[in-house]
């Protein structure tokens, strides 16, 4: 799955040549990588886990990578690619007898977790208003692979349970310009629900694009998980915090 930032780090290499060819044509990039706080549960099985309490999960690793391409052609949708791989790993004393996929891990066992989600994004989307204020309305499409595994260190058991699926999901964003500064405020969320699942991420930033490719942005990203018996996974997880990106735009 990993060759899914090669292929994120690819298109924005690729995109600054076509920019500079194409006058009518924006291109922009960006990436991060942060912790934000986990919570939440998983289950395979009738047995919820909780990722705090019976895991011990408490901050993630993510890393963040987009590149998006927009042009003056009315009809056809502007694009952006980004690649998102949330991991972690925790060691906890179980207070209570735990089943996953079938295998118990009882009570007083310290039990080592680990989880990697990586989603792949591709938002179609319009701006129907594009001036001081730009408003983006569109589709994103996601494909999640995600891994979840719980071994006992001192009984030796292990339970793995994976998840493989795409989601189609509507998408919105604002963003607004303060003249003559480089310096903006802006929004975006995609958002599903179906069938007892549900994906929704929000994001809520201020940013500063110089004249000179380089730029700055901070926010507040969260991101909702859903899964209702999804290749055997359910999974009720809350993934969020405060991060610090650079961007670039050609």
């Amino acid at each position: 799955m990993k060759k899914i930032t090669l292929m994120a780090s690819l298109a924005a290499l690729s995109a600054a040549p076509f920019a500079q060819a194409a006058p009518l044509v924006d291109v922009y990039a960006g990436g991060y990588a942060w912790s934000p706080d986990t919570s939440g549960s998983i289950a395979s099985g009738s047995n919820d886990i909780d990722m705090e309490d019976d895991l011990g999960f408490d901050d993630s690793d993510q890393t963040v990578i987009y590149v998006g391409l927009e042009h003056a052609v009315p009809v056809l949708p502007n694009v952006r690619l980004r690649y998102m791989d949330l991991s972690d790993d925790a060691s906890n004393r179980l207070n209570e007898t735990i089943t996953f996929n079938g295998e118990a891990f009882p009570v007083a066992t310290t039990v080592v977790s680990e989880y990697d989600m990586e989603m792949l994004d591709g938002t179609f989307y319009w701006s129907p208003l594009d001036n001081v204020v730009k408003l983006d309305l569109g589709l994103t499409v996601r494909q999640m692979d995600a891994d979840f595994t719980i071994r006992s260190q001192t009984v030796g058991n292990v339970a793995s349970e994976s998840a493989s699926e795409t989601f189609p999901l509507a998408h919105g964003a604002i963003r607004a310009n303060l003249p003559l500064t480089g310096v903006y405020v802006g929004g975006e969320i995609n958002a599903i629900e179906y069938d007892g699942s549900g994906m929704r991420d929000f994001d809520a930033h201020i940013g500063w694009q110089s004249d000179f490719l380089l730029g700055v942005k901070a926010g507040y990203s969260r991101l909702e998980v859903e899964l209702d018996d999804v290749s055997g996974l359910d999974s009720d997880l809350e993934i969020g915090g405060p991060y610090l990106a650079a961007t670039f735009r050609f």
